[in-house]
C-alpha cells in the first residue's frame, strides 16, 4: 500500500481539488478516484514501502545528519520546493506532508512533522515555523507572517529563496577567500614543528660539542625547541589552553568589538567588510518590504541580520531616524557604511514611490561590488602570505645560521 498526492477535477462542478489518497499502485489511485466522481489530473507518490526505506538511509549518514542539524541547502531547497507547491495549489499541510515523506535528513523530517502538526492544531504557518528558531530566524517567520497576511505566501516563499540563496553564495565567496591563508597557516605551523622538534636539536648538538656562544635569538628558538621536545606534555595543554583562550576572548562581546574595530582598519578588508553588511542590511530589507511588512518593521529585522558590532549600531539608529520622520536614504547615509550610488538609488526609489525596485537594483550593484573585491583580496593574499612565509622561515634561519657565522670570524 502506498500513499498518492493528486489534483483533481469534480465532474459535478469541474471545479479542482488536492488531496491525498491510498492504493496499491497508480492505477488503482485513478480508479478510486473515479469512483468519487473526480477525474484525476495529477497523480505523485509520496509515501511507499521503497519511499520509507530509502528514508531510513545509511545509518552512519543519518547519524552525521544528527549531528550536523539542517543545513542551508537543505532549508533553500524546502523553501524553494514549499512555494511552488502552493503555487500549484497545494494546500501547506499537504506540501509538508510530502517534505516530511521524502526529506532526507531525519532531523529535518521530525521538524518539519511538528510544523504540520502544529498547524493541523490550529496554529498558523508562521507560528508553528517560530517555535523552530534554530532554523528559522527572525526574518524567516516575520516575512512568512506577512505573506500569510497578504495571501501571497508563494510569492514571499519565493522571496526568502532568493534571499537565503544569495545569502548562501556569499558566504561561499567569503569562505573560499578564507581557504588560502588558513591553508598556509596549517602548512606554515607544521613546518615550524618540525624544524623545532627535529632540525634544531641537530644544530644544538653541534653548537655545544664546538663551545660556540650562542646569540639570544638562537637561546630563544633553542629554548623553544627544547621546551617542545622534552617537556611536551606540558607545552602542548599549555598551547591548547592559550589558543582555546584566545578563541574564547575574541569571540566574546569585549574581543568581537576589538577585533571588529581592527578589521575595518585593513585595507581591501575593511571596505569587503562594509560591502558585505550593507548587502547583508539591504537585501533584507528588499525581501521583507517587499512582503508587505511596514518599513520600521523591515529596518529592525535587517539590522538584525548584521554581525559587525559597530556597522550593527549605526544601522540600528537608522530606525531611530525613520521614526522621527527622517527620508530612508538621508538616515542610511549617516552611517558613513552604505555607498553613495546606493543612497542615490534608495533616494530615487523613495521619491518614485518604487523603492522595491530600487532596492533590488542597490543590492545587485552590492554584490557586482563585493565579488570585485573579492577577487582584488584573493589576489593580494599570494603575495602578502608569501611575505608572511618568508619572514617566519627567515626568522628561524637566522638564528640557526648566526652561530656559524661567529665561528667562521673565529677561524679567521
Amino acid at each position: 500500500m502506498a500513499s498518492f498526492q493528486y489534483e483533481a477535477l469534480k465532474i459535478s462542478d469541474r471545479s479542482r481539488i488536492n488531496g491525498t489518497i491510498n492504493a496499491g499502485s497508480e492505477k488503482e489511485a485513478r480508479e478510486l478516484l473515479r469512483e468519487q466522481n473526480l477525474i484525476p489530473t495529477k497523480i505523485v507518490i509520496i509515501n511507499s514501502e521503497a519511499v520509507q526505506a530509502g528514508k531510513k538511509g545509511n545509518p552512519i549518514s543519518n547519524f552525521m545528519q544528527q549531528i550536523m542539524g539542517v543545513g542551508a541547502k537543505e532549508k533553500i531547497a524546502f523553501t524553494r520546493n514549499l512555494g511552488m507547491m502552493i503555487r500549484a495549489g497545494i494546500p501547506v499541510t499537504e506540501a509538508l506532508l510530502y517534505y516530511e515523506n521524502y526529506a532526507s535528513n531525519p532531523k529535518f523530517r521530525k521538524i518539519v512533522q511538528r510544523i504540520r502538526q502544529d498547524i493541523i492544531s490550529g496554529y498558523a504557518f508562521s507560528q508553528a515555523l517560530a517555535k523552530h528558531k534554530q532554523l528559522f530566524d527572525d526574518v524567516y517567520v516575520n516575512v512568512t507572517k506577512a505573506g500569510e497576511r497578504s495571501g501571497e505566501l508563494d510569492q514571499t516563499m519565493g522571496r526568502l529563496t532568493h534571499l537565503l540563496t544569495k545569502a548562501e553564495q556569499l558566504k561561499m565567496k567569503i569562505i573560499s577567500a578564507a581557504v588560502y591563508p588558513i591553508i598556509v597557516v596549517v602548512i606554515l605551523a607544521l613546518v615550524l614543528l618540525i624544524m623545532f622538534v627535529l632540525v634544531l636539536p641537530t644544530f644544538a648538538d653541534i653548537y655545544k660539542q664546538m663551545g660556540v656562544k650562542l646569540p639570544l635569538i638562537t637561546q630563544i628558538m633553542m629554548a623553544i625547541s627544547n621546551a617542545l621536545r622534552n617537556y611536551w606534555f606540558v607545552s602542548f595543554p599549555i598551547l591548547g589552553f592559550s589558543l582555546f583562550g584566545l578563541f574564547k576572548f575574541f569571540t566574546s562581546s569585549t574581543g568581537k568589538i576589538i577585533v571588529d574595530s581592527f578589521v575595518m582598519k585593513v585595507p581591501v578588508l575593511g571596505d569587503l567588510i562594509k560591502h558585505t553588511q550593507s548587502s547583508h542590511f539591504v537585501s533584507t530589507l528588499y525581501v521583507a518590504f517587499g512582503a508587505g511588512l511596514p518599513i520600521t518593521d523591515a529596518l529592525y529585522l535587517s539590522s538584525e541580520t548584521l554581525t559587525h558590532t559597530q556597522i550593527r549600531a549605526a544601522f540600528k539608529q537608522v530606525n531611530v531616524q525613520i521614526q522621527t520622520g527622517q527620508r530612508l536614504a538621508v538616515a542610511l547615509a549617516s552611517t558613513g557604511y552604505v555607498p553613495d550610488i546606493v543612497m542615490l538609488m534608495i533616494s530615487t526609489g523613495e521619491e518614485s514611490g518604487d523603492l522595491e525596485k530600487m532596492l533590488e537594483a542597490s543590492y545587485d550593484y552590492l554584490e557586482e561590488e563585493i565579488n570585485h573585491r573579492v577577487g582584488v583580496l584573493t589576489s593580494l593574499m599570494e603575495p602578502v602570505m608569501l611575505l608572511v612565509i618568508g619572514t617566519v622561515v627567515g626568522f628561524v634561519a637566522l638564528s640557526i645560521y648566526l652561530p656559524l657565522f661567529s665561528i667562521y670570524d673565529h677561524i679567521h
